[in-house]
């Protein structure tokens, strides 16, 4: 209670990280050297006490308890209840912010991961409801981005168009904020800031705007490559503390992918980065399968340089066949991952065009990785190698068949679209499945049973529409030389 001697005056925040504070308003130093919001002073509580006569004699009117929130740059929230008795409280705005914060994290992770366990999640998932929440107390400018997903997802949740506005809003101060903890030498090496990228990008996937144009996907990239800017900036050797190691571990798919888009070399296929993370450590199958993945961007871009521009030259069909060769050296390491993981994916029985069904969501996530490794692999392969790309084949006599891989992902779109997995399943099938989609445009009449099947998927009415203008925004960002026209039914949410 307020006034009981020995209770602290510090400000909440202060309070809560159980730290002294000087006491200055309207914000503490403590907290400004932090750069994390000063939760300010409580105020005393005022109960308004009317006995029964007075009840009786304003029963005629609709009785009111009004919770109001005092504070700096605090607007006053009021409720109407039902007729009881008149009481005023007077609350600290700390914890009306936070309440309203609770509120809406629990909005985004019920639209995030609506029906799933968080413990039998994959790898986003966990560090989503386990990590980020937590860490956002340490930084503003993660707090701030963390609300700004909170705050739309209540407003889709609420039809609150309002909230909308407020969230956007939001979200561009995060953006403010986020620059400002660049800037600072202290807030810029924190692992609270190395987990801003990974909620702005989620941000643009759920969220952004301008779904018919490339602008959407062109913001993700920006973000993923800011993620991979701080992780470099910082050096392998800061990711040996747990929370630093579990951010940069399941933070490394998202600048791969955006290598693979860009189709440049990263500088996480270095040595160097696929082993002092993890010095005393034993890897995850997930984390030996993004190791090759690594290597898949420079692929990419030799294929680019000389396989399709190849003029038959000797200097050429040389630089082909090191590229052949290199693709084979990472066949080679994905069979040894395979033939030590075999338990840990799921391997389908039939090649039918029917839906797959996965034992676990964690298994589906690890395979379709798998998956989608083995498509832009193989891909790569059969281009160096001179295997045109209206082949309608779907074996090879000495490799895998890329065909055989984007037909998986296609047969999975089903199961990663279910209600259940909310935003989590769309989201971790979207990469497979604009790959597997540019693929398929090599031949779609081969493919066409198996495309039916997203396009099913696609038209249901409980599909995100924020997944499908996500998926568009991806494909028209693509380079012209890429990107094919798109199969009937996909292009538009």
């Amino acid at each position: 209670m307020v006034g009981v001697p020995g209770r602290s005056k510090g400000c909440v925040t202060c309070r809560k990280r159980k730290k002294g504070c000087d006491l200055k308003q309207p914000e503490c130093s403590q907290c400004l050297e932090r750069g994390t919001p000063c939760g300010g002073y409580d105020v005393d509580r005022v109960f308004v006490y009317l006995d029964g006569g007075a009840r009786k004699r304003h029963n005629s009117h609709a009785a009111t308890a009004s919770i109001i929130s005092r504070g700096p740059g605090t607007d006053a929230v009021e409720r109407r209840a039902s007729p009881l008795l008149p009481l005023s409280i007077t609350l600290p705005a700390s914890l009306c912010r936070s309440a309203y914060e609770e509120r809406s994290l629990e909005a985004f992770i019920s639209f995030y991961l609506p029906q799933i366990n968080p413990a039998a999640t994959n790898w986003d998932g966990k560090e989503i409801v386990g990590m980020v929440p937590a860490l956002s107390t340490r930084d503003e400018a993660l707090r701030l981005a963390l609300s700004a997903i909170g705050t739309v997802a209540l407003s889709k949740q609420t039809q609150d168009p309002e909230l909308l506005r407020h969230g956007r809003n939001l979200y561009g101060k995060a953006l403010v904020e986020t620059r400002r903890a660049l800037a600072s030498p202290t807030r810029s090496r924190s692992t609270a800031v190395l987990a801003i990228p990974r909620i702005m990008a989620l941000f643009e996937i759920l969220f952004g705007a301008d779904a018919n144009t490339g602008t959407q996907a062109n913001s993700w990239l920006s973000h993923a490559e800011g993620e991979m800017a701080l992780i470099v900036a910082r050096g392998p050797e800061a990711y040996n503390d747990d929370d630093a190691h579990s951010l940069f571990v399941n933070a490394r798919y998202r600048p791969l992918i955006a290598s693979v888009r860009t189709r440049k070399r990263t500088v996480l296929n270095e040595e160097r980065w696929k082993t002092i993370p993890w010095l005393g450590r034993v890897k995850t199958p997930n984390d030996t399968l993004l190791d090759i993945m690594a290597a898949i961007p420079e692929i990419l871009e030799n294929v680019d340089r000389w396989g399709n521009l190849s003029s038959g030259s000797p200097e050429d069909e040389a630089k082909d066949l090191q590229t052949s060769a290199r693709c084979w050296t990472l066949h080679f390491q994905l069979q040894d991952w395979l033939s030590a993981n075999e338990h840990e994916i799921h391997t389908p029985v039939t090649t039918t065009p029917t839906p797959i069904t996965f034992p676990t969501f964690e298994i589906a996530c690890l395979t379709v990785r798998y998956w989608v490794t083995s498509l832009l692999l193989y891909t790569a392969l059969d281009t160096a190698s001179g295997v045109p790309p209206e082949n309608t084949s779907c074996t090879h006599p000495n490799r895998p068949h890329p065909r055989q891989f984007a037909r998986f992902i296609l047969r999975a779109t089903t199961y990663f679209f279910r209600t259940e997995f909310g935003a989590t399943g769309a989201t971790s099938i979207a990469f497979p499945l604009g790959n597997t989609m540019l693929y398929t445009q090599r031949n779609p009449k081969v493919d066409a049973p198996y495309i039916a099947i997203v396009i099913r998927a696609w038209n249901d009415p409980n599909l995100p529409s924020a997944i499908k203008n996500f998926l568009n925004s991806l494909r028209l960002s693509v380079s012209p030389r890429s990107s094919p026209e798109p199969v009937g039914g996909l292009s538009r949410g």
